[in-house]
C-alpha cells in the first residue's frame, strides 16, 4: 500500500498534478471513517469473535462512505476490496494464508501467524479460499502475500491520487479566476491611461 501509495504521488506529481487539487476533493460523511476505524479498533482490543465483526461492520461503513463520495474516481475499486476482504474474514473468522503463496514470497508463514489472530494457515475447511491471500508479493524488503481485496484496494487508492491530484478546478473557482483576472486587467488599464494623460497634459501652461 505504502509503495502504490508513493508511485501514485510520484506519477501525478511527473504528469502536472498537486497535492492542492488532491486536498480539494469533494468528500462527504468524513464521520462514515471515524465510525470504521472505531468499529475496527474495538474488534481487534476484545478478540475473538468480535474481530471479524468488528472487520464486517467497518467495512460496511467505509463502502457506505465510498458511496457517498462515488463520483471520486477510484473509490468503486476501493470499495470492492475492502468488501472483499470483509467477506473472507466473517467466513472463516481471520484472513487465510496460503502457504505455497508464502514461501513464493519468501514469508516465513509460520513464523508470521505466531501470535496474529487476525490471520490463520489455509486449510480444507477455508471457506472462500480464492478471496484469502494467495498473491505473493516478493519486496526486496519486507515480502508479503496478499489478497485480491488488497490489489483492489491499492489500485483504487492509485487511481484516486493520480486522478485526484489532476482534476481541474471547478467551474466556480474557475470563472471567479476568471472575473479576478480581468478585473486585475482593467486597473491595470485604467493605471496605463491615467500616466499617458498626466504625461500629455505634462508642461502646459494653466489657463488664464
Amino acid at each position: 500500500m505504502v509503495v502504490v501509495l508513493v508511485a501514485a504521488l510520484v506519477v501525478g506529481r511527473l504528469t502536472g498534478g498537486s497535492l492542492e487539487q488532491l486536498g480539494s476533493l469533494p468528500l462527504r460523511s468524513l464521520g462514515l471513517v471515524a465510525g470504521a476505524l472505531a468499529a475496527q479498533l474495538l474488534g481487534a482490543l476484545v478478540g475473538g469473535p468480535a474481530h471479524p465483526l468488528g472487520l464486517l461492520v467497518s467495512a460496511g461503513l467505509v463502502v457506505a462512505f465510498l458511496a457517498r463520495n462515488r463520483r471520486v474516481r477510484g473509490t468503486g475499486l476501493l470499495a470492492l476490496g475492502l468488501l472483499a476482504n470483509a467477506l473472507v474474514v466473517s467466513a472463516n473468522g481471520a484472513m487465510p494464508v496460503s502457504a505455497q503463496a508464502a514461501d513464493r514470497a519468501g514469508v516465513g508463514v509460520l513464523e508470521t501467524l505466531i501470535g496474529d489472530r487476525r490471520h490463520e494457515l489455509e486449510g480444507p475447511r477455508t471457506r472462500l479460499r480464492a478471496l484469502g491471500d494467495v498473491i505473493p508479493v516478493p519486496l526486496p524488503l519486507r515480502p508479503e502475500v496478499v489478497s485480491p481485496g488488497d490489489v483492489l484496494v491499492a489500485a483504487g487508492l492509485g487511481q484516486l491520487v493520480v486522478l485526484g491530484m489532476r482534476t481541474p478546478a471547478s467551474p466556480c473557482a474557475t470563472l471567479e479566476a476568471v472575473v479576478t483576472r480581468r478585473s486585475t486587467m482593467a486597473k491595470r488599464g485604467r493605471k496605463r491611461r491615467g500616466r499617458k494623460k498626466n504625461a500629455a497634459n505634462h508642461g502646459k501652461r494653466p489657463n488664464a
